[in-house]
């Protein structure tokens, strides 16, 4: 078989349901075993079905529509397939002559999209007129002779087309563009799948370049209206309440109604996805109606609907309970052998009573690059997990966090591994911390002398931090946690006082109040002086919703008694310790330099 023959096979008016994907397998069984890399027409055709349509990597793609469809790392070395440096004007002229010798529009839509898009980082002038316009109007028939084999790769295709339209300011292309989504959308539109409509009300309602009748917006809207209907009222056993479809209609609608200030219209089409949702709690479990509710409380503040959002928020704690008793736990057991643990525990408790908390303290201070990796290789094994969103929930069921796809929050993400992290290294911070005050007789004097000399820790504070250590060697961890973590909180806002920042915001009384920890924690200052690694430490140990949250779950009374525990009082402990690394230095400063830079008594502050 030729050439010729695998593209005259897909190059006629009744092949349809394919795409370039399968043009590019049948070519790919030509390449000889010598891989010659001279054939010309070979290297155009595989090219021109392998390169990915609408490629996202907009930052570190080529600037252009399609990029390549494999990407990877080869010893430091970035490689495409197909790579734009491949392509060549004699290339570009190849695909403009099969452009013009093509009948299927897939086929031509590929060529001469891909003279538009290339030509002029190749050959270093504008594309014909005629190649984008032959390009529009092949992307049109696509939708218009049902070739496609993938719906929604065909709605990329007309938004491509109506975008290029607008650009060339052709009313009598962008008319076709119009009236070819709207067909589209009408002949293969699903209720249960909102992925296969909405796209004339996303691509044409309110679209200024696009002169869509009010006959048309009417009859769009009309849609959308019967959908919401429908998804929310079936009349018949062929259909069924879909919330989450109903939601993507009843959105368009109302953003449609809030412009045109029609805020009845507004409450009315979201108030009837909150009843498609109540109608079927009564099937689902309690955790399951819980992320739903949660969902709701979303959309309704989302469009102004306190009072709903209130009265969601009561049924969310009502069924907190029934969510905390439905929540099981997932248990792993790993085993390593005691000589493995008893070298560990040597290794960090050798040396002088400074020496030992000086090691504790620097080793159990997560690495924020580690955690990344980790990610990284666990989204390799277990794609799933990192595609779908989390929700966070405290023990009485309700959610406090959400975290999204990995995609979207690599942040979130990360601190969950962290949070997972602090609570698995507990066992061996236990372990270590144990044996140290076992076998050096590590006391409140020694942890003492180990933060006193910090500058940010204040003098009058130590009696208290005395306080909470006598209580945690008395294993009063109630006591103890609650008394040294506003002490830390009080260090870290030294940070920024001592350093010229500003720890003060207006209140609403008409006077002012401390910034919070968590707004504290991410001032540059604090981690100028912390590091990311520590400042990020403290951060989901003590204030994120998605961490360990100890301050504010302690200081809001919210932490339950069990919670105080020696996990708890050890992380706190090693928190304390992190600050006894922050030590002040002094350094000779130029005569000539500003008073302002050299600051009070020439002190630059930072870990030691």
């Amino acid at each position: 078989m030729t050439i010729s023959d695998v593209i005259n096979d897909f190059d006629t008016l009744e092949r349809k349901n394919f795409d370039e994907q399968e043009i590019s397998n049948a070519l790919t069984k030509l390449v000889p075993e010598t891989n010659d890399n001279n054939n010309l027409e070979l290297n155009a055709e595989l090219m021109a079905f392998n390169f990915a349509e609408n490629y996202k990597d907009v930052k570190g793609g080529w600037g252009t529509y399609f990029g390549p469809m494999f990407v990877w790392n080869n010893d430091g070395n970035v490689l495409e397939s197909p790579s734009i440096n491949l392509i060549t004007p004699e290339i570009i002229n190849y695909w403009k002559q099969r452009t013009n010798a093509s009948t299927n529009p897939i086929i031509i839509a590929r060529y001469s999209g891909l003279v538009f898009d290339f030509h002029n980082k190749i050959c270093g002038t504008n594309p014909p007129y005629e190649i984008q316009k032959t390009y529009i109007e092949a992307l049109i028939a696509v939708a218009n002779g049902s070739f496609h084999k993938s719906d929604v790769g065909t709605y990329t295709k007309l938004k491509r087309a109506l975008k290029l339209a607008i650009g060339l300011n052709d009313a009598k292309l962008i008319d076709e563009c119009k009236k070819a989504i709207i067909f589209f959308e009408n002949s293969n539109a699903q209720d249960t799948k909102p992925g296969l409509w909405g796209y004339s009300f996303d691509l044409l309602v309110g679209n200024k370049k696009v002169n869509l009748s009010k006959e048309e917006e009417t009859e769009i809207i009309k849609e959308l209206e019967s959908k919401l209907i429908r998804l929310t009222n079936p009349v018949s056993d062929e259909q069924r309440i879909d919330p989450w479809a109903a939601e993507a209609a009843a959105e368009r609608l109302a953003s449609y109604y809030k412009k045109n200030k029609m805020s009845d219209d507004v409450k009315r089409v979201i108030l009837e996805v909150g009843k498609a949702y109540e109608k079927i709690f009564e099937d689902a479990s309690a955790i399951q109606v819980s992320g739903w509710l949660n969902n709701l409380y979303n959309i309704y503040t989302s469009h102004n609907l306190n009072e709903e959002a209130d009265k969601v928020l009561l049924k969310l704690r009502e069924i907190g309970p029934k969510v905390s008793s439905e929540l099981k736990p997932v248990s792993h057991s790993v085993q390593i052998p005691q000589e493995e643990i008893d070298n560990y525990i040597n290794h960090l408790t050798s040396g002088s009573v400074q020496e030992v908390l000086r090691n504790i303290t620097i080793k159990y201070i997560p690495i924020k690059e580690e955690a990344k990796e980790k990610i990284f290789d666990l989204s390799k094994k277990s794609p799933i997990t990192y595609i779908i969103g989390h929700q966070i929930q405290d023990e009485k069921g309700r959610v406090i966090a959400s975290i999204g796809p990995l995609e979207g929050d690599l942040e979130g993400h990360i601190i969950r591994q962290i949070s997972q992290n602090l609570t698995f290294s507990s066992i061996f911070l236990r372990l270590v911390m144990q044996n140290a005050i076992d076998k050096l007789s590590i006391g409140v004097d020694d942890i003492l002398n180990f933060i006193e000399s910090s500058p940010i820790i204040s003098k009058d504070r130590l009696i208290i931090i005395k306080k909470g250590l006598e209580a945690y060697f008395s294993n009063d961890f109630i006591t103890a946690v609650h008394l040294i973590i506003p002490q830390i909180e009080e260090a870290v806002r030294n940070i920024v006082e001592y350093a010229g920042g500003n720890v003060l915001k207006p209140s609403r009384g008409g006077g002012f109040h401390l910034r919070t920890f968590d707004d504290i924690l991410r001032d540059e200052l604090v981690k100028d002086v912390f590091g990311e690694d520590l400042a990020d430490y403290f951060k989901i140990l003590f204030t994120d919703q998605r961490g360990w949250n100890m301050r504010n779950n302690v200081c809001h009374g919210m932490a339950s008694p069990d919670v105080f525990n020696h996990q708890t009082a050890d992380r706190v402990l090693h928190a304390l310790l992190c600050l006894g690394l922050v030590q002040e230095t002094t350094e000779v400063m130029n005569e000539e330099q500003d008073s302002e830079q050299s600051g009070a008594n020439d002190i630059n502050k930072g870990i030691g």
